[in-house]
C-alpha cells in the first residue's frame, strides 16, 4: 500500500467512525458550573441556554397520532464536570395522569402507569442490555444481552403531586437478573441524587440529577467505584420517552408510548409496534458533552 493510498484509507475510516459517532441530530449537552434548583418549576436561569428536545415520536401505536390535549412532552439536559452529574428537566402535558405504583422486586407492572423514561448508554456501545449471563446473540432468539449494565433504562414512577406543590418521592425500575426465570425488578432511585416533580394544571415538571455508571456496574452489587467520569467530548447514547395510560380507573394499561427519537420500521415487535429501546441501546439517539469552558 502506498502512502497516498494509506492516507485515503485513513480519511475514509475516520469519516466513517465520525459519522457513526456524530449524527446531524446529535444532542449537544451544555456544561453548567451551577446546579439547578430542584423544585418542579423549571424556571431556573441555569436552563436558559440549553435546547428543548421534543418527545413526539409515537412508538406505540407505531406511527400513530396523539392529540396535544392528550399528551405533549419535551426535555432538556445539562452536565457538570465538578459534580460529575447529568441534570434533566422535562415538561409533560397529560390530560390523565395515572400514578399509584408501589415498588416490588417481582412486579413488572411499572410500565403500565404514566412514567417518564430515560435511556442512557454511557459509552454508546449499543446492543442488547437486559440480562447478565451467557448468551449466543447469533443463534438464540431469546438472547436479550450478556450485560444488563451495558446501558440503562430508567422507568420513573412518581405519585402525582398536589396542585402548586411538588414531590421528591419516586421509584425508578428496570429488569435485572440472568434470564427470564430469575428476573427481578431493581429500584434505581439512588441513581437520582436530587429529584422533584411539580404539577400545574395538566403539566408535570420533572427535575432531577443522574449519576452515570460504566458497564462494569453490577445491579446486584452496586458500588460507587463504577461511576463514570464525565468529560467534554464524551459521546453517549441517549433518548427519553413517556408511557401514557389514559384510564382513570381499573387496571393500569399503557395506551401510548412516545419517544424523543425516530423509531425503526425494520425493528417492530410481534404486535407491529416499535418497542426496542428498553432492551437494545442501538436505537438510542446520540449526545455529546460540550466543552466546559
Amino acid at each position: 500500500m502506498t502512502t497516498k493510498h494509506f492516507f485515503i484509507l485513513s480519511i475514509f475510516l475516520f469519516t466513517t467512525i465520525s459519522n457513526f459517532a456524530i449524527q446531524p441530530d446529535t444532542i449537544k449537552i451544555e456544561h453548567t458550573s451551577k446546579a439547578p434548583k430542584f423544585d418542579g418549576k423549571a424556571d431556573d436561569k441555569v436552563w436558559k441556554n440549553s435546547q428543548w428536545i421534543t418527545i413526539d415520536q409515537v412508538w406505540i401505536p407505531w406511527k400513530g397520532t396523539i392529540d396535544k390535549d392528550d399528551f405533549s412532552g419535551r426535555y432538556k439536559v445539562l452536565w457538570s464536570e465538578k459534580a460529575n452529574l447529568l441534570y434533566f428537566v422535562a415538561e409533560i402535558s397529560d390530560d390523565v395522569f395515572r400514578d399509584g405504583y408501589i415498588y416490588s422486586s417481582t412486579d413488572t407492572n411499572y410500565s403500565e402507569y404514566d412514567i417518564f423514561e430515560i435511556f442512557l448508554d454511557p459509552n454508546r456501545s449499543g446492543g442488547l442490555h437486559v440480562f447478565d449471563g451467557p448468551c449466543d446473540e447469533t443463534n438464540n432468539a431469546e438472547c436479550w444481552g450478556k450485560n444488563a449494565e451495558n446501558a440503562f433504562t430508567y422507568h420513573i414512577n412518581v405519585n402525582a403531586p398536589l396542585h402548586g406543590k411538588y414531590t421528591t418521592k419516586k421509584t425508578v425500575e428496570d429488569i435485572y437478573g440472568t434470564n427470564l426465570d430469575d428476573k427481578k425488578i431493581v429500584n434505581f432511585a439512588n441513581h437520582f441524587p436530587q429529584f422533584a416533580c411539580g404539577k400545574n394544571g395538566n403539566t408535570y415538571t420533572y427535575e432531577f440529577s443522574l449519576k452515570v455508571y460504566t458497564d462494569s456496574y453490577n445491579s446486584m452489587k452496586p458500588s460507587e467505584k463504577h461511576r463514570d467520569k464525565l468529560h467534554a467530548g464524551k459521546i453517549m447514547g441517549l433518548a427519553a420517552a413517556f408511557c401514557d395510560d389514559d384510564h382513570k380507573t381499573g387496571a393500569p394499561v399503557r395506551d401510548n408510548f412516545i419517544g424523543s427519537t425516530a423509531g425503526n420500521n425494520n425493528a417492530l415487535d410481534d404486535k407491529g409496534n416499535f418497542n426496542q429501546a428498553w432492551m437494545n441501546a442501538s436505537y438510542y439517539g446520540v449526545a455529546i458533552l460540550k466543552d466546559a469552558h
